[in-house]
Parts: structure tokens; C-alpha cells; sequence
């Protein structure tokens, strides 16, 4: 599901990412459904693929790896008041989701 989960977030399809990795579609939908294991190479590829380390695809504390990436990759843009803000207004709005 996981590889399913990040290809999505990219708005690609599975067609074009076999086609992008050299993988048939239905090796790739195994994959996506659990019928099947990747390969190490092709796990390799496939992070490649999307930019990001095997330890950002097996870290199970992120169910969103994508769009973590992209937060973070914005946070380091900012100086630690900006971060200060953006972490007061995720309390924030957790809090209120909890209620």
C-alpha cells in the first residue's frame, strides 16, 4: 500500500510509473495489492524514482512520506519564529480536531 500511497500523492499512474521503472502495469499492481514483494534493485528505482531515501519509505511513523518531504523542505526556508508560528497553529488546529 505503500508504494500505492506515495505514487498517488505524485498523481501517477501505475501504467506510467512501470513504464517510467521498466516494469509491466500488472507487476506493479501485485505489488500495490500485496501479491507481490519488489525487488531490492527495483525498490532501489523506485526511490529513486521519487526522490527519497529506503529510510524515508520504511520510516512507519509517516503514513504521508510525500507530503512530509514537502512540509519539511519548507520549514527549512523559514527561521525559527516562522517555526514557532507554524507549530503553534498545528496545536492548534489538532486540539481542535480532538474536540
Amino acid at each position: 500500500m505503500r508504494i500505492a500511497r506515495i505514487r498517488n500523492a505524485h498523481k501517477i499512474s501505475a501504467r506510467r510509473l512501470s513504464l517510467e521503472l521498466g516494469q509491466s502495469t500488472e507487476y506493479i499492481n501485485q505489488i500495490e495489492n500485496g501479491n507481490a514483494l519488489p525487488s531490492l534493485e527495483g525498490l532501489f528505482n523506485f526511490c529513486e524514482y521519487f526522490n527519497m531515501t529506503l529510510g524515508e519509505f520504511f520510516e512507519d511513523r509517516f503514513n504521508f512520506p510525500v507530503e512530509y518531504s514537502q512540509i519539511i523542505a519548507e520549514l527549512n526556508k523559514m527561521d525559527l519564529q516562522e517555526i514557532n508560528v507554524v507549530h503553534e497553529m498545528l496545536k492548534l488546529i489538532n486540539k481542535r480536531k480532538n474536540n
